[in-house]
């Protein structure tokens, strides 16, 4: 009963495993697109200046790496509450009306995250599975394909936030200004 001492609710402790199940692989597949795309845009920096023959290939692939790498990116930092907020009204409330907009804001961005990340991502991507990109020739569906797989992710991490604010303002850690 190690975890009522700290305040823990038994179910998060579960809930933090998988967490930080999903940041570690997140992470590491951001440090390995960055890893990635600095070799191919040093290659490319390379085949433009001294050889005189840049390669379509790696400017491409890298462009789209780095459109991975952003929207990843931010959900990670979304899920480890690490964007930019503005809470200069938020805090000014009390503990429990802080904890309400923190579930309303939660609310609507699992909203928003369904409607338009999945539900409008899964169909575009579906589409886009029959266009080959140009130059990889690879489909244009695996490429968009982050725009719901970010869609997850931001659903996850505000059910994610909800559950740690409840927490958090059962413990007394959510405090107002």
């Amino acid at each position: 009963m190690e975890f009522l001492e700290r305040g823990e609710i038994p179910d998060m402790l579960a809930f933090n495993a998988v967490k930080q199940a999903v940041d570690f692989v997140l992470r590491w597949f951001c440090i390995g697109l960055l890893a990635i795309m600095t070799v191919l845009v040093v290659y490319q920096v390379f085949a433009r200046q001294v050889l005189n023959s840049p390669s379509p290939i790696t400017e491409i692939a890298s462009q789209y790496m780095f459109v991975w790498l952003v929207m990843l990116g931010g959900a990670f930092m979304f899920g480890a509450r690490e964007h930019i907020s503005i809470t200069l009204l938020k805090d000014k409330y009390s503990p429990f009306v802080n904890m309400l907009v923190e579930i309303l804001i939660h609310v609507v961005l699992f909203a928003f995250a369904l409607a338009i990340t999945i539900n409008g991502g899964v169909r575009f991507t579906i589409t886009q599975l029959g266009t080959l990109d140009a130059a990889l020739q690879i489909p244009m569906g695996l490429i968009n394909m982050v725009v719901p797989i970010c869609g997850a992710l931001l659903m996850f991490y505000s059910v994610y936030n909800v559950c740690l604010a409840v927490q958090e303002y059962k413990t007394g850690k959510l405090t107002s200004a």
